[in-house]
C-alpha cells in the first residue's frame, strides 16, 4: 500500500473521528464550559503523548529546523482554531456555524493555489464548489437564521486560521514528522487552555475539577482527547504530507455528514428531506477531487 492510499484512509479514519466528536463535545459542554473542556482534552491529550515518546523512545532533532514554523503551527491549531470555533458557536446559529466551517476547503484551495502554487484542475474546483454546496444544503432547516457581530467574527477567524494551518502544515511537512508537528501543537494547546482554564476559575482546584465528577463528561473527554486529539490529528499531519491541498482539504467536509448521521443515530437529531441528497453530494464531491486530481 503506497503513502497516497495510505493518506487518503488516515482522512478517512480522522473526519470519521471528528464527524463524532461533535457529539461529545455536545455531551461534555453540559458539564463545563469551552475552556474547561478544551482544557482537559489537551492535557489528556498531551499527556498521551509524552506516554507514547517515553515509551517508543521517541527523539526530537529541531537543530537547524525553522522552529518558528512549527510554533505558529500549534499557535493556529489548535488554539486559534478552537478558540474561535468554540466561542463562535455559541454566537451563532447552527446553519451559519455550518456554512462557514463549510468554507474552510475553499479558503484552502484558493490559499494553496497562491502561496503553494497547488492548482486544482478544473474539474477538482468543480467538485470542490459541490461538495461545499452540499454542507451548506444540509445545513438548512428549522432554527436556521444568522449570527451575532461576535459570532460571525469568531467564525471567520475560525475559518481563516484552519487554512492557514494546512497551508503551513504542508509546507513544512518535509521538515518536521508527523510526531512533531502533533506533539508540538498539544503541548500549546495544554499550556493555553489549561491555563485559561485556572484563570477562568481563579486558580480554584475544586471548580476545575468539577466537572470531572461526571461520567458522561468523563467518557467524552476520553473520547476528545485519545480519538478526537491524538489518533485524529496524527492522522491529519500524516495525510497532510502526501496529499495535495485540493486533495486534503475536500475530506473535511465528509465531517459534517458523519455528525449529521451520528446525530441522527444517536441523540435523535430531526431528519429532514435534504439530508441525503446533500450528503450525497458531498460524498460525491470528495470522490470527484481524488480522481481527477493532475497525475
Amino acid at each position: 500500500m503506497n503513502n497516497k492510499i495510505k493518506s487518503k484512509l488516515a482522512a478517512l479514519t480522522t473526519t470519521t473521528i471528528w464527524g463524532v466528536s461533535f457529539l461529545a463535545s455536545k455531551i461534555a459542554l453540559r458539564y463545563a464550559d469551552p475552556f474547561l473542556l478544551l482544557a482537559w482534552r489537551f492535557a489528556l491529550a498531551f499527556f498521551l503523548m509524552n506516554v507514547l515518546r517515553l515509551v517508543l523512545r521517541i527523539r526530537f532533532d529541531f537543530s537547524g529546523k525553522p522552529v518558528g514554523k512549527l510554533i505558529l503551527l500549534g499557535i493556529l491549531e489548535p488554539v486559534i482554531y478552537f478558540l474561535c470555533e468554540s466561542y463562535g458557536v455559541m454566537y451563532s446559529t447552527a446553519t451559519f456555524s455550518g456554512v462557514m466551517i463549510a468554507l474552510i476547503p475553499i479558503a484552502a484551495l484558493v490559499s494553496g493555489a497562491i502561496f503553494l502554487r497547488e492548482r486544482p484542475t478544473v474539474l477538482q474546483t468543480f467538485f470542490s464548489v459541490m461538495s461545499v454546496a452540499g454542507v451548506i444544503l444540509m445545513s438548512v432547516g428549522p432554527g436556521s437564521g444568522l449570527a451575532t457581530p461576535a459570532g460571525a467574527v469568531l467564525m471567520t477567524g475560525a475559518v481563516v486560521s484552519a487554512a492557514a494551518y494546512m497551508l503551513l502544515a504542508r509546507s513544512i511537512s518535509g521538515l518536521f514528522t508527523p510526531f512533531e508537528r502533533t506533539y508540538c501543537m498539544f503541548a500549546l494547546g495544554f499550556i493555553f487552555f489549561f491555563t485559561g482554564a485556572l484563570m477562568h476559575v481563579r486558580g480554584s482546584l475544586t471548580q476545575l475539577a468539577a466537572p470531572l465528577q461526571h461520567t458522561p463528561f468523563l467518557t467524552a473527554i476520553l473520547f476528545l482527547g485519545v480519538l478526537a486529539s491524538v489518533v485524529a490529528f496524527f492522522c491529519q499531519n500524516y495525510y497532510v504530507t502526501y496529499l495535495t491541498i485540493p486533495e486534503a482539504v475536500v475530506f473535511t467536509n465528509l465531517t459534517t455528514v458523519v455528525s449529521i448521521i451520528a446525530g441522527i443515530l444517536i441523540l435523535h437529531d430531526p431528519f429532514t428531506v435534504l439530508t441525503i441528497p446533500s450528503a450525497l453530494m458531498i460524498i460525491a464531491g470528495v470522490v470527484g477531487v481524488q480522481l481527477t486530481g493532475r497525475k
